[in-house]
């Protein structure tokens, strides 16, 4: 198992971290699959670190991409029925991750909110974020 990075984060109440551009490109993500009346998934790009609070991820980008998907720290989810995580969401992390933390931003495609979880043990906790523009 490799070890995570030990650095403070910039944020002490966060446990998820995501730039301005990730923010952006989910948006349009989940936009367009909104306008085709369907859903769209992928994965979350960047990397899993630990400070004297615990882990945490930074979300450095986003692809659809299984074949671009080795650094990924969780999934995403657009959604046409709420930003909630769901059995299925817990499902395919687990499927993908196996039981270790990950992170699940599902993006409410109507109301235009994200939802963001780490999923572990086969459980969603709702987490607390930060958008970071220098991300």
């Amino acid at each position: 198992m490799a070890t995570k990075q030990e650095i403070s984060r910039i944020v002490p109440g966060a446990e998820l971290f995501f730039g301005e551009s990730v923010a952006q490109y989910l948006a349009d993500i989940s936009d367009e699959a909104y306008s085709e009346e369907k859903e769209a998934v992928g994965f979350l790009l960047g990397g899993s670190y630990h400070d004297s609070r615990g882990d945490y991820a930074v979300v450095s980008g986003v692809t659809q991409d299984v074949a671009k998907a080795s650094s990924a720290v969780g999934l995403f989810r657009s959604s046409l029925s709420g930003g909630d995580a769901t059995q299925e969401d817990v499902r395919r992390a687990v499927s993908v991750f196996g039981y270790t933390r990950t992170y699940l931003i599902v993006i409410d495609a109507v109301q235009g909110a994200m939802g963001m979880y780490a999923v572990e043990n086969g459980v969603a906790r709702k987490v607390p974020s930060a958008m970071v523009e220098s991300l």
